[in-house]
């Protein structure tokens, strides 16, 4: 497993968005999009077939659900390991996934900064899954912390306001160098307070990066940018 990339079938009913999700796992370091596929017939074919390492699996398909394919998957103990994209915010939809084994959750609508972040997650879990030669409930416990659904844009925590969060992202996107967060207050047209409340989620969900800077005179700065 170790040096070679994880193999990664996207499952996606919409040609289009397959086609960006697959793109961007090619051209992910460490991944290999081995194919795509729009229905439950076609999935498991390939499934079985070319057994990749990791689904990109959306929950409604054209001729049965990603749910009703993930049982199938466990039922015939077919080794993959699943992100379950859903636009459902139905509890029995979010709980089904954890009992069948998700490895996380992308929550519509999403950017491909959480994709990616996802994907990074889960390089990281592998790695570690592998590397290990002794196990401990502490080393058992950091693995599951990289498995746990993080919140999305629709599981956004009380007092983060969605539009609010875009406009600081894309602040944070455009721009080529670390920010401070008067610039990122500034440029947003948002209060400092805010800024600073939103850049504490943002690193706490892996959408941002925290760094300081140290200079001769005063506190040091914080420092910002966007991880893609």
């Amino acid at each position: 497993m170790a040096g070679s990339p994880m193999h990664v079938l996207v499952i996606e009913d919409d040609f289009r968005i397959a086609k960006m999700h697959g793109k961007l796992i090619d051209s992910f370091e460490g991944y290999h999009l081995v194919a795509t596929a729009h229905n439950y017939e076609q999935a498991l074919s390939h499934i079985i077939k070319l057994k990749p390492d990791l689904l990109l699996l959306d929950v409604y398909l054209p001729d049965s659900s990603g749910i009703e394919l993930l049982r199938t998957i466990r039922s015939q103990n077919l080794p993959c390991d699943v992100i379950l994209i859903t636009a459902a915010k139905e509890s029995e939809i979010v709980e089904e996934g954890l009992r069948l084994g998700v490895f996380d959750y992308l929550i519509k609508p999403f950017d491909l900064n959480h994709l990616q972040n996802t994907l990074r997650k889960y390089a990281q879990y592998k790695n570690r899954l592998f590397s290990q030669e002794q196990w401990d409930q502490e080393y058992v416990n950091e693995l599951m912390k990289l498995r746990a659904p993080k919140p999305t844009a629709n599981q956004l925590q009380k007092g983060i306001d969605e539009r609010t969060l875009d406009r600081i992202k894309q602040v944070l996107d455009i721009q080529l160098h670390v920010q401070t967060a008067d610039d990122i207050a500034r440029l947003a047209g948002v209060s400092l307070s805010t800024v600073r409340n939103y850049l504490k989620y943002m690193v706490h969900e892996d959408m941002v990066e925290e760094s300081m800077q140290y200079g001769t005179i005063g506190r040091p700065q914080r420092l910002y940018r966007i991880i893609k």
